[in-house]
């Protein structure tokens, strides 16, 4: 199992950036915050996608948001893998939770491989390295910080190593099957646990032993009720016969009453007879369809709607031709018009002239008048005085005259200019000043213009609606003669009429049947075939405890009835409780078979827990001391001690002084961290043989340079079967492979 090559399409810091990896001895070097640790964590998210392992739902650990890209949307990234020779492509969209792996060959997608399962987000991983995430982090991949024993997923690795040990078929886990074997006990219970298999059987062995013995009881009341219905049977057939000839006697009695209906239904019958009748003459309504008459009477509906639209518009298109050949005449005599108006102007002009002069004048004549009277009283005196007001009436009666003419002269051409306009226009204009505010908006010849053109496009409108309207009523026309055509009965009969006579053939349909019911009413209340017996021969004889009124033993027949039903009901219930009687008894026998089979299992059950448990300690013998071996070899290469280290069944060390072995605490931290590499070495070499992968993140750190080196001359020599890719922010590490001539690719940050 070999990494070829990292992208990092998008990931944490990095942003399309790819990584070429060699298949033995790799270095990646970069200093702190460089990112060796977002690389180390890609790998792992690929192929485990950040997932807690052994959940039933899905839940991500802490690193799927710490390395979701800052600056990024996308959450992505891909690994070409090499194994048993295959190159796969391993891509994962984090974002959207799913991954694909493709054939590198091929480019065909091959996802879909041995156990995948789309909602199982680790496949990958546990694909390509037969172990869930946990696993793999406490031995593919090791980390300074994690290379405490107590994070070591200890029961689940040596589960693993027991599976490795017994057939290296990963699929066997002796873990799983002593789980499995428990979980079967424990489904099956005891006798105690009613929720359980065992539980449920006894406890339904005990209510099965009482419903039969319950059943037992009812069986003898079963018996005792079936000789009590024998009884009431011949009681209420008895019952019956009394009634039977009370009933013959009622019938003497009510032949009156049978007569009186028999005649009552004639009647009915006749009444039939003459709806039935009416019915036939109307019949026809029936062969008209619906569809036709709803169909004539909406085009009635529509050539009425028609006509008051063609009404309508006649009337506006009067009003509007009023209006549009009023403005038509008066555009055609505008000119003319606006001459007149100028000369209406000028004479109130002179009018209002004229008004003033006279006020000049009045004044002038007054001043004239002072004055004159003025020379008079110095020259003749103050008798002479007196001629001046005479002479200044003279001559304001002299200016009103002459002023009152040029008046009437000016009204006439006014007069004469209003007669000439009315006559131009058509119009009977009252005043001048009529004609003066009905032509004053016609100073802008334009709007006037514009002003008919809309009329005439108004008209012209109006025509082609008119026009349509005609169309349309020549359609409507034509569909009517065609649904008359087609139905020859609705020629001869118009819309209101045949609503109203299909409401009548409703009724009269409605009538019939009520007649019917009332038929089957006497029918029922009453037996006309008495009328062809003879009751008057025969004699109908009673015992004296007989004679009863017939309410009387009607009371007694449905008391009868009521308690017969009862027992009966009662024998039914008992019946069906006493037929399940052999059910219940089998049903019993083979509870019991049941609870012994159980028993048996159990037995089987706790024998084979016994025997797995043996085989457990047993393959702890075997895989332990080759742990042990492999692990004091390692040590003895980086560090001469070899019988110094003990690893037990739990993966815990312990350090022998050449008297007693003391607890791993007294381990000085580098060779605690040695020790930690090289068990994870050998559990891997047991887990994975000879090909496997190891991911190493700055593990030496406190390592002295003599053990360092050594320890890298141990990961060299295994890297010629297995890929080694080491993490380190030291320059120390370049330095010791180049001393020790070993060949490694090197891939700074």
């Amino acid at each position: 199992m070999k990494i070829i090559r990292l992208d990092l399409i998008s990931f944490g810091r990095f942003n399309n950036y790819t990584i070429e990896l060699e298949d033995k001895f790799n270095l990646i070097y970069g200093l702190n915050e460089s990112g060796k640790t977002t690389i180390s964590k890609f790998i792992e998210g690929v192929f485990y996608g950040f997932v807690k392992p052994y959940l039933k739902r899905t839940v991500y650990t802490e690193d799927y948001e710490k390395y979701r890209p800052w600056n990024n949307e996308n959450y992505e990234g891909s690994i070409l893998v090499e194994k048993d020779g295959k190159r796969y492509v391993i891509y994962r969209n984090f974002k959207e939770k799913y991954f694909n792996i493709f054939n590198e060959t091929t480019g065909n997608n091959e996802t879909n491989l041995d156990d995948y399962n789309p909602d199982n987000l680790s496949f990958p991983g546990e694909y390509f390295f037969k172990m869930p995430s946990d696993i793999f982090k406490s031995t593919v991949f090791s980390n300074l910080k994690e290379l405490d024993v107590e994070n070591k997923n200890i029961t689940s690795i040596v589960d693993m190593l027991l599976n490795s040990s017994n057939s290296q078929n990963d699929t066997v886990s002796f873990k799983q099957a002593l789980v499995k074997l428990e979980k079967m006990k424990s489904n099956i219970g005891t006798k105690q646990s009613k929720t359980k298999a065992m539980g449920s059987l006894y406890q339904n062995k005990l209510d099965l032993e009482d419903e039969i013995k319950n059943i037992n009881k009812e069986k003898k009341e079963y018996e005792d009720c079936l000789a009590k219905l024998n009884e009431y049977k011949i009681r209420h057939e008895k019952l019956l016969l009394n009634k039977e000839k009370l009933e013959n006697l009622h019938k003497q009695n009510d032949l009156e009453k049978i007569e009186d209906a028999k005649n009552y239904k004639m009647q009915i019958l006749k009444e039939k007879a003459s709806l039935l009748d009416r019915v036939s003459s109307i019949s026809y309504i029936n062969e008209i369809e619906e569809d036709d008459v709803n169909e004539l009477e909406e085009q009635n509906q529509f050539l009425d709607a028609n006509r008051i639209r063609f009404n309508d518009l006649s009337k506006q298109k009067k009003l509007i031709g009023q209006d549009y050949y009023q403005l038509k005449a008066k555009i055609s005599n505008y000119q003319t018009i606006k001459d007149y108006i100028f000369e209406i102007n000028d004479l109130n002009e002179k009018s209002k002239a004229n008004s003033k002069l006279k006020i000049k004048l009045t004044i002038i004549g007054i001043i004239s008048a002072l004055i004159i009277a003025g020379v008079i009283y110095i020259l003749a005196g103050s008798s002479k005085i007196v001629i001046t007001p005479i002479l200044f009436v003279f001559y304001y009666i002299l200016l009103s005259l002459i002023l009152k003419f040029k008046t009437i002269s000016y009204n006439r051409q006014l007069n004469k200019i209003l007669q000439k306009v009315n006559q131009i226009t058509n119009m009977r204009y009252e005043s001048l000043t009529d004609v003066i505010n009905d032509f004053k908006y016609d100073t802008d010849m334009d709007r006037s213009v514009n002003y008919l053109n809309n009329l005439e496009e108004k008209l012209n409108d109006i025509d082609s609606e008119l026009d349509s309207i005609l169309y349309e009523d020549e359609n409507c026309k034509s569909k009517i003669n065609n649904i008359l055509s087609s139905s020859g009965k609705l020629k001869n009969i118009d819309v209101e009429d045949y609503r109203r006579k299909k409401i009548e053939y409703e009724q009269l349909i409605s009538r019939i049947s009520d007649k019917d019911d009332q038929l089957k009413k006497i029918s029922s209340e009453y037996d006309f075939s008495i009328l062809l017996n003879d009751f008057h021969d025969k004699t109908i004889q009673f015992d004296e405890n007989e004679i009863k009124d017939i309410n009387v033993l009607d009371h007694e027949i449905d008391e009868s009835i009521k308690e017969n039903a009862k027992l009966f009901e009662r024998t039914k219930m008992l019946e069906n409780s006493v037929n399940l009687l052999l059910e219940k008894e089998e049903k019993l026998l083979d509870i019991n078979e049941q609870i012994e089979n159980y028993e048996k299992e159990i037995e089987s059950i706790e024998l084979a827990m016994d025997l797995i448990n043996k085989s457990i300690n047993k393959l702890h013998k075997n895989f332990i001391p080759r742990i042990n071996k492999k692990v004091s070899e390692m040590m003895a290469y980086s560090t001469k001690d070899r019988d110094r280290f003990r690893v037990d069944e739990n993966l815990d060390v312990s350090v022998y002084d050449g008297v007693k072995f003391y607890e791993q605490k007294y381990l000085s931290s580098g060779t605690f961290d040695l020790l930690s590499i090289f068990i994870r070495i050998s559990v891997l070499e047991e887990l994975m043989g000879l090909d496997y992968l190891m991911i190493l993140d700055d593990c030496f750190v406190q390592l002295d340079d003599v053990r360092y080196k050594k320890c890298l001359d141990l990961l060299f020599k295994i890297s010629n079967n297995s890929q080694v890719i080491l993490f380190s922010c030291q320059k120390r590490d370049e330095q010791l492979l180049n001393e020790l001539d070993i060949i490694y690719k090197k891939i700074e940050l």
